[in-house]
């Protein structure tokens, strides 16, 4: 696909060159110049849908025809929307590769379309490796830099399932940055011949067999991106440094590594370092960090230890043979403390930099008239203290007191801000109904004034069949309804009864009719009705109680 065609992109640019390419569409760098002959780079990300026109035939070829292939992409494009929505609300934070803006064309044959994002040009970890070996603690600070991103997309309930080299990036400054977080979403849903599960050497084991997973996988991803660099470039498992990897090396290890076989230490780094990759790593999810914040918290400790275990009080003997070389040594070692405590002064975060929420982090569930008591801890530890004020998005649909105790109050969604000094954090907080529906009420029920029916309700799901269940009349005049489900007909007339149970209603409608009298016919009855035709009925003693008259009775 010739994108050049779209030139001048988003108002001003102009591809330069092809960075890269692949199933997950290609990156090129653009460029653009000023008034004053200043130019600027930047990454462009290019997709089109369908990939090829082979996957448009794949569908044809399952009966669709060509109006309906155009209106199966149309849909695919609306549910994107949403995807770019997620993208811009991570904009601006300093870990997470910064999306610019998109644009998106129509194929010319109205089948499908090119989707254009531009993204800040940075260094991919897996070149800018190859001529800069990273050392223990610049791995440890890398995982510190993931954490951070992968938070704030935590709190959006969005999962990467990609974390490997290719998509952790460096910026000019030196601070690392995961990128294509987000657009991995849109490409799935925009493809139906390419799986986004991930890459397999960096894969969790549940993502691999196929089972429920959830935002720990991108931990476990992270920790064997730790895990390589720590040793000497090689996947757990596979021979060590220097003997040769054969062909059958990779699967070996791979299918140790997705059965859980005990996975051994990487071979560099301080201990520390090494149970925190192993725990990022384990193979059963619930040996894992909980979060991304969790696990920050382990490695900026472990990056405090590793930058104080680096600084020596031990002058050396060697150092005491002149008086004036030792002076000048010790100036020179009170000099370089001093350098260190500085950096350890502004590597510590003088500010609130996160409130985890445990379970509750980014998202949480509350059933209708129950109540969830959030648990949440200031970081980093130094702020443990720091009071923590809530607020509700919306209190007709929860409320929230002093302590974090939140009461579900109707059905819906709204969001939960927590603060703790300058820094806020928001819960996404979904009220849902304990029952999802109320059977064994017909949809019509039909009564004779005076005639009683006990309602039976059937309520699920099972877990919630004796919530209590409340009834209400339409209208009491026409039948009313007692606490226990009882109806009792009062009057001839239609109403409805409402049925109610744990956040579940259906209503039913009510019909009740008078009961008929039937009087047989006799001897005399041919008199009466005769009688009746002639506009004489209102003497009849019967006609208080009803009858039945025949317009003619030589016919019937």
């Amino acid at each position: 696909m010739d994108y050049r065609q779209y030139e001048p992109i988003f108002g001003s640019w102009y591809i330069t060159e092809e960075i890269g390419s692949g199933a997950e569409g290609s990156l090129y760098r653009i460029c653009r110049t000023d008034a004053l002959g200043h130019e600027y780079y930047s990454a462009l990300k290019a997709v089109s849908v369908p990939s090829s026109e082979s996957e448009t035939a794949s569908l044809m070829a399952g009966g669709m025809q060509a109006e309906e292939v155009a209106e199966y992409y149309e849909s695919v494009l609306e549910n994107t929307a949403h995807e770019f929505e997620l993208l811009a609300k991570l904009k601006g934070n300093s870990n997470i590769a910064s999306y610019e803006d998109h644009e998106i064309f129509r194929h010319q044959d109205g089948i499908g379309w090119d989707i254009l994002i531009r993204l800040e040009e940075l260094t991919p970890l897996v070149r800018y490796s190859i001529d800069n070996p990273l050392s223990a603690d610049e791995v440890a600070r890398m995982g510190c830099d993931i954490c951070r991103g992968l938070s704030l997309c935590q709190k959006y309930g969005i999962v990467h399932r990609d974390i490997k080299p290719d998509n952790i990036f460096i910026s000019p400054s030196g601070s690392y940055k995961l990128g294509d977080f987000g657009i991995a979403r849109i490409i799935e849903k925009s493809t139906i011949g390419l799986s986004r599960k991930g890459t397999y050497e960096y894969m969790a084991p549940e993502v691999y067999w196929g089972h429920e997973y959830g935002a720990s996988v991108d931990l476990y991803s992270l920790g064997m991106v730790m895990y390589r660099y720590l040793n000497d470039g090689r996947m757990p498992f596979m021979p060590q440094s220097p003997a040769a990897i054969h062909a059958d090396d990779r699967e070996a290890a791979f299918i140790k590594r997705v059965n859980g076989h005990e996975m051994p230490a990487p071979l560099n780094g301080p201990e520390e370092l090494k149970r925190i990759v192993l725990k990022a790593c384990a193979y059963d999810r619930k040996d894992r960090y909980r979060n991304a914040a969790e696990m920050l918290k382990d490695l900026e400790n472990c990056c405090e230890g590793m930058l104080k275990g680096g600084v020596s009080n031990d002058a050396g003997p060697d150092m005491r043979k002149s008086g004036t070389t030792y002076k000048k040594v010790l100036g020179l070692v009170i000099v370089f403390c001093a350098l260190i405590g500085c950096a350890v002064w502004y590597a510590i975060p003088k500010e609130v930099t996160d409130i985890d929420a445990g379970e509750a982090e980014g998202s949480t569930e509350i059933y209708l008239g129950d109540d969830l008591a959030l648990s949440c801890t200031v970081m980093p530890d130094r702020f443990k203290d720091e009071p923590v004020t809530f607020e509700s998005g919306d209190e007709s649909v929860f409320t929230v007191d002093e302590k974090g105790v939140m009461h579900a109050m109707a059905t819906g969604e709204a969001t939960l801000t927590m603060t703790a000094k300058e820094y806020s954090e928001e819960v996404a907080v979904s009220v849902v109904p304990k029952v999802t529906s109320i059977s064994g009420i017909d949809e019509t029920v039909s009564l004779t004034t005076g005639e009683t029916l006990k309602l039976e309700p059937v309520l699920a799901p099972e877990k919630f069949a004796d919530e209590p269940v409340t009834f209400e009349s339409g209208d009491g005049k026409v039948v009313t309804v007692s606490e226990d489900g009882t109806l009792t007909a009062v009057a001839a007339g239609e109403t409805s009864l409402t049925v109610s149970s744990g956040g579940c209603t259906v209503k039913t409608a009510v019909n009740v009719t008078d009961p008929v009298v039937y009087y047989p016919s006799s001897s005399s009855s041919s008199s009466s009705n005769k009688s009746s035709k002639s506009g004489r009925k209102k003497s009849s003693s019967k006609a208080s109680k009803g009858y039945f008259d025949s317009g003619d009775d030589e016919h019937f």
